[in-house]
This record gives C-alpha cells, sequence and structure tokens, in this order.
C-alpha cells in the first residue's frame, strides 16, 4: 500500500502472520477500550469525544510494549528517495532512520501499516460482531 505523509511517498509492507499476532495480541486493551465508541465515530467530533479514553489506554502501555506496536508496525514501511535512489526503511530496530520525522508522521505511517497488514482482521471482527447483535429472522 502506497500512501503520502507530508509530501512524503511511503509503503507499507507485509508482516508476516506471526508478528501481526503479536502487535494485535498487544494491542488488545486499545481495541477493548475503543470498541464501545466504534460505532458512536461516524465524524470528526465524534472522534473527538474519544480521544480521553483513546489518551488513557496509550497512558497505560508500558514503553516496551509501545515501542514493539510501533516499531513492529514501522518496520515494514519504506520512504521514496530523491532522484529515483528507490525505496528505504524508515527504521531499523527500534530507531527512526530519518530525523524529519515527527510523532505525528510516525503515528500515521504505523496506522497505515497496521491497516494493510490488519485491516481484514478488523473489518473480520467488525462483520462477526455486526452478526452477533442482529436478532434471528431479522426481527
Amino acid at each position: 500500500m502506497e500512501f503520502e505523509v507530508r509530501g512524503i511517498q511511503y509503503r507499507a509492507g507485509k508482516l508476516d502472520a506471526r508478528a501481526q499476532f503479536h502487535i494485535v495480541r498487544r494491542l488488545a486493551p486499545f481495541l477493548k477500550a475503543l470498541a464501545p465508541l466504534a460505532g458512536k465515530m461516524k465524524d470528526q467530533s465524534q472522534a473527538l469525544e474519544a480521544l480521553p479514553a483513546i489518551g488513557e489506554v496509550l497512558a497505560e502501555l508500558d514503553d516496551e510494549t509501545a515501542d514493539y506496536v510501533l516499531f513492529g508496525l514501522l518496520s515494514v514501511v519504506t520512504r521514496k528517495e530523491p532522484q529515483g535512489l528507490g525505496w528505504a526503511n524508515v527504521s531499523k530496530g527500534n530507531a527512526l532512520m530519518y530525523m524529519d520525522i515527527t510523532m505525528s508522521d510516525m503515528i500515521a505511517m504505523a496506522g497505515r501499516a497496521l491497516m494493510a497488514n490488519m485491516g481484514d482482521f478488523f473489518q473480520s471482527l467488525h462483520s462477526a460482531s455486526s452478526q452477533l447483535g442482529q436478532k434471528p429472522n431479522g426481527q
């Protein structure tokens, strides 16, 4: 998946299934906190109401877990180099390879990598939870 952040082209590659599993496993408390809000966030103003809940869960993540998730996702993100020099990794281990990457950029890239790798998983969860909430025979 190719995307742009602040005018720079990036690609989110694929994580192997095991890495995806461990990232989702570590995100479970975050996802649990967001679940009750998911159906309510139809526009940006409603999404802003979710920020306190998101902030609480993020604050509770220890540094090791946060780094595991963040740099696990960034491990598959590459950046297009100028003058046709190809694509380069944005991170190595737990370090960013570019000094101009801001916190907002980093989170945006990790979010794109999350959706590129686990979007189908989240879609399946949403479908399953929607089906569980329906009454039999459409009643």
